[in-house]
């Protein structure tokens, strides 16, 4: 009896984990979710426009190569503004062969840099007209005096050094002395700033009775300004004095002068109604 209650027991009292293990796994493979499929007729759209971009980037390259080495496109005319100073000449060179460059490689910009480095040259502006023709225009610096370095360099009437004369460069313009070439080759800022109020003295004078007469502007930090007039080489001594008071005492003291005979001398006009005349040193 007591056999049949332990079989019974161990065979019928306890579920059998197997069956258990079994259901659950079943349960697991139903909450699993598919692998998503993306039906045929969507997909080809898809590659379609992938291979037309492609082919478009194809067709792009070759007609791009085609016009970076076609002879339609050789520059063969540079339009150029009638200069002063920068000859047809120095600008096909300063191109380094543009001319027979194709105009879709080159750039304006670069173009206007490598131009920017004549001295001459100021500002340029360089435009592309299809299919062959570079348009240049160019602004040209102006000579307004010289300063002497080591040599007699060209300013212009932004108080901007620019150029070293030649033999074959126009000589006949004002000197501007007194200044340090030390200053002058640092660009010192009190040096620039007295060396374009310099200038604007030279241009105050050479629009009234000194008009093409002067040959020299002296500066000095203290005793102020003296010009130097060509004809006679006549020294008018002016200091610090305002300028447009220093041209009116000039414009007064001119025929003054004229009529004296005076010659190399030096007129100090410092005084307000007087003018005091010695011989030249």
């Amino acid at each position: 009896m007591i056999e049949y209650k332990a079989y019974h027991k161990k065979s019928l009292g306890k579920p059998k984990k197997r069956a258990h293990a079994a259901r659950k796994k079943g349960k697991d493979k139903e909450k699993k979710p598919r692998a998503s499929r993306i039906p045929l007729r969507q997909a080809l759209p898809v590659a379609a426009a992938l291979l037309a971009v492609v082919l478009v980037t194809a067709a792009g390259a070759a007609v791009y190569s085609w016009l970076g080495h076609s002879r339609l496109f050789t520059v063969r005319d540079i339009d150029l503004n009638k200069c002063a100073y920068v000859t047809r000449e120095e600008v096909q060179g300063m191109l380094s062969g543009v001319p027979q460059g194709n105009i879709w490689m080159l750039s304006s910009q670069d173009i206007g840099r490598r131009m920017q480095s004549h001295p001459w040259v100021r500002s340029v502006a360089v435009r592309k007209v299809f299919p062959d023709r570079l348009v240049v225009r160019i602004d040209e610096r102006r000579p307004a005096a010289m300063v002497n370095l080591d040599a007699l360099y060209y300013v212009d009437d932004h108080g901007k050094i620019f150029k070293r004369l030649t033999s074959y460069d126009p000589k006949g313009f004002p000197i501007l002395t007194g200044f340090s070439q030390a200053d002058l080759k640092a660009n010192d800022a009190v040096t620039g700033r007295n060396l374009r109020r310099t200038l604007e003295l030279l241009r105050m004078a050479g629009s009234g009775v000194l008009r093409e007469n002067i040959s020299e502007i002296n500066y000095d930090a203290q005793e102020g300004y003296t010009l130097v007039t060509r004809d006679t080489g006549v020294q008018l001594k002016i200091g610090t004095m305002d300028f447009p008071e220093a041209m009116k005492r000039i414009e007064e003291a001119m025929p003054k002068l004229s009529s004296l005979g005076q010659a190399r001398g030096i007129v100090d006009l410092k005084t307000a109604g007087r003018i005091f005349v010695r011989p030249g040193e």
